[in-house]
């Protein structure tokens, strides 16, 4: 027996319709851009070893970009009272800033385990970290920076999609 939503009965059981999928068009396009019909393709074995240490790769770029990160919000927030004084207030600024930099380094860390066994959630996690990294950017005002490492980050991550099942 069929119900609303594609739900079917056998003798007092429902099964749940299936999980609504993500956005087919904005993936289908940029897969189409950026991944086997970019006109500049990453070799095939430089690929798969991005894949299979993708991990190490994510490990790697945290342990080399977060101490940047840390020592540049330590030092905007030792600026705060003489930034008070000339008649700013960027309490918020930080506050915003050093969010988004634990909500990124929690996704990253959640992304691992998902990239360590090539799954589609890891690389998920990925692309919506580059997502939230480049509205962060823009966010602060810059143009240039946060658009260049999206389009980067998006080749880079529809180039080795096919991988990650």
């Amino acid at each position: 027996m069929v119900h609303k939503a594609g739900t079917t009965k056998k003798r007092g059981e429902v099964v749940a319709p299936p999980p609504p999928k993500p956005p087919g068009a904005v993936m289908t396009a940029l897969d189409g851009l950026l991944g086997n019909q970019a006109p500049i393709q990453i070799p095939g074995k430089i690929k798969f070893l991005m894949a299979k240490f993708g991990h190490w790769l994510v490990i790697g770029l945290m342990v080399l970009v977060l101490p940047g990160q840390l020592i540049s919000l330590g030092w905007r927030a030792g600026m705060l009272p003489f930034a008070s004084l000339g008649g700013t207030d960027s309490t918020l600024q930080v506050a915003f800033a050093l969010a988004t930099l634990l909500f990124l380094i929690v996704m990253l860390i959640m992304a691992l385990p998902g990239l360590q066994g090539r799954k589609v959630i890891g690389w998920q996690l990925l692309m919506l970290c580059n997502v939230i990294n480049t509205v962060y950017g823009l966010l602060n005002g810059g143009i240039v920076g946060p658009v260049l490492g999206m389009m980067i980050g998006l080749y880079v991550l529809f180039q080795v999609r096919r991988y990650y099942t």
